[in-house]
């Protein structure tokens, strides 16, 4: 009873842990410059970051959420977050602003070459940000389109935090040992 008690309050404790937000405001902003491979985890294809204050009244200034930064996929093209490591994650969500013109943008998510989920499309505009929640996990890639050949803007890209998930994990197999050896005491 008293092992069942502590799981479950071990368990509690994960929900209410917090996520990981890349907020992109440790970087330098200089849109010139691509995000780094492995940065936060991640390798960022055709992505960069630039300061909310380069284009006033831009959705890069409108959508920026933390408060300096926001990422932005390059040329306006599509572009690719995947784990640096190659291992697979879990996408909660991230702010979605277009940065010059009204646009579409969509999702696909991908483990070792194999499409897992695919998005409707989501309406983005340059007023401010739109939170975009997806809650795909078990992927190792995720691919961003959009309809127009122009930029968007993303900020506080959210996974769970590691350490969540595997306190988590702890958590449900604790208890379920503890409920197999209490079973076995019982026949």
């Amino acid at each position: 009873m008293k092992k069942t008690i502590i799981g479950l309050a071990l368990l509690a404790a994960c929900t209410l842990a917090n996520a990981a937000v890349i907020h992109f405001d440790d970087l330098s902003g200089d849109e010139t410059q691509p995000i780094a491979a492995g940065y936060a985890g991640f390798n960022w294809d055709n992505m960069g970051t630039v300061r909310a204050d380069t284009y006033p009244g831009s959705g890069f200034d409108t959508g920026t959420v933390s408060s300096l930064n926001t990422a932005f996929n390059a040329y306006g093209a599509p572009a690719a977050i995947s784990s640096a490591d190659g291992n697979a994650w879990q996408f909660t969500g991230a702010f979605f602003t277009s940065a010059w013109v009204d646009q579409e943008i969509s999702f696909e998510g991908w483990r070792s070459g194999t499409q897992l989920f695919a998005s409707g499309a989501y309406t983005i505009d340059t007023t401010g940000p739109r939170w975009i929640e997806l809650d795909w996990a078990g992927i190792d890639t995720l691919v961003v389109y959009n309809s127009s050949p122009t930029q968007w803007a993303m900020d506080e890209f959210t996974v769970p935090e590691p350490g969540s998930l595997a306190l988590m994990s702890t958590s449900l197999a604790g208890l379920m040992f503890a409920r197999r050896r209490k079973r076995s005491r019982v026949s």
